[in-house]
């Protein structure tokens, strides 16, 4: 599974650094991402404990909060910035897709 997260955190750490290069990122819209950070460790810490619940219940609070962050802050970022987010989208589901087959199979 840590395969398989290796590119959502390549893109997690791109996307901060376009934070500190592209565009100046409001003290709320770290705030959330502080909060996402937190949702996230969580989901990952679950699925390496093979726990499908928590990985699911986990994943809907961070795309509601995921959501609210892209609502608010990312209409109108800059395209680099919005190529970065729709990768490190994209990872994250696999990701998370991965844990919960990887949890079915180990539970059964």
């Amino acid at each position: 599974m840590a395969a398989v997260l290796a590119p959502f955190l390549w893109f997690a750490a791109l996307d901060q650094i376009l934070h500190f290069r592209v565009r100046k990122v409001p003290l709320m819209e770290n705030l959330i991402h502080v909060a996402l950070a937190a949702l996230l460790m969580n989901v990952i810490a679950r699925a390496f404990r093979f726990d499908a619940r928590g990985v699911i219940f986990g994943a809907v609070a961070f795309a509601a909060a995921g959501a609210l962050d892209e609502y608010v802050y990312h209409r109108g970022v800059p395209e680099k910035e919005s190529d970065v987010h729709a990768k490190e989208h994209f990872a994250l589901f696999a990701f998370v897709v991965v844990a919960l087959a990887v949890a079915q199979v180990v539970r059964t």
